[in-house]
């Protein structure tokens, strides 16, 4: 029950500064969607092979929800279409699988899409 359908994999990030109500009057970034964030625009048409959504620290994370559920909602995560699979996943819902983290997430899109990986 996704509510959009799209042909892209779809990469959930954290807002780029965000504010956690537990930790009033700080502002914070995501570190691992922040090294996803430097991936995006340092790798030539990466944003492009991808739809992208920023979305906010609070839970529930709704949009999150609405693509794989109510199970996993750590960020950043990679949902891939239906009927596409890597090895990487750490997770299905409705035959779609799901990546977790920013490590998993640039070795799955490195299998599906060919990006660079990081030098040893």
């Amino acid at each position: 029950m996704a509510t959009q359908q799209t042909h892209k994999p779809i990469l959930f990030l954290l807002d780029r500064a965000f504010e956690d109500g537990q930790l009033p009057g700080q502002h914070f970034f995501c570190r691992h969607s922040l090294l996803l964030e430097g991936a995006l625009s340092s790798i030539d048409g990466l944003d492009a092979q991808l739809d992208v959504r920023r979305i906010g620290f609070a839970r529930p994370r709704r949009e999150v929800i609405a693509e794989i559920g109510d199970q996993d909602q750590s960020l950043p995560k990679l949902v891939l279409p239906q009927g596409v699979r890597t090895e990487h996943a750490s997770g299905t819902h409705e035959d779609r699988q799901y990546v977790s983290g920013a490590e998993p997430i640039l070795a799955a899109l490195n299998g599906l899409l060919g990006i660079p990986v990081a030098h040893p």
